[in-house]
């Protein structure tokens, strides 16, 4: 539930200071990804009613909402399969882009190499960035101290605004849906 910006720089930084291999963390976050975006696949694979009522019932609990499942259709429409693999680096997109992958019942395979090369260049980038920022760690780490109280409310505060932008969607949402009936 933790999204992968947050948690890779992290691991990078510790696999800085040697208590991680970095490429182990990176296979990790690629294959573990690969799987997150199974299931999503495999319920559009049995049809875009099965997205919408996967939505309709889990869909707040993980931030989705049918506007950015529209995004993912339209950059799927736009793109083709090519969209499985850049949208792997494209925030909202690379959430939702298994549903549509599913409904148009693209190879398994050919999503499967998408979906990992996406995956690798995504955890890859966000892991070494953390890697190579961990290797300065120490002297932010003076600053850090400093300002850590600030540092920890500001974390805070981003957490619970991302939190309320999905709470605020799905509230959204539900007024457009209303006023379409």
């Amino acid at each position: 539930p933790i999204p992968s910006e947050i948690i890779l720089p992290f691991s990078g930084f510790v696999a800085s200071r040697g208590d991680l291999n970095i490429w182990i963390t990176i296979l990790v976050a690629t294959l573990a990804a690969y799987l997150g975006s199974l299931p999503f696949y495999l319920i559009g694979r049995w049809g875009e009613k099965s997205v919408m009522k996967f939505l309709g019932k889990y869909g707040k609990y993980l931030f989705i909402t049918k506007s950015d499942l529209d995004k993912g259709f339209k950059a799927f429409d736009k793109y083709g399969n090519g969209i499985v693999l850049l949208g792997r680096l494209i925030p909202i997109v690379r959430t939702v882009i298994s549903f549509p992958a599913g409904v148009a019942k693209m190879n398994f395979t050919v999503f499967s190499i998408y979906t990992l090369i996406g995956t690798a260049i995504w955890s890859t980038i966000l892991g070494m960035g953390g890697y190579f920022l961990g290797s300065k760690w120490e002297e932010v780490s003076v600053y850090v101290s400093k300002y850590e109280k600030v540092i920890m409310v500001l974390l805070v505060i981003l957490f619970v605004l991302y939190v309320a932008r999905g709470i605020y969607n799905i509230v959204k949402e539900k007024k457009e849906v209303k006023k379409t009936k």
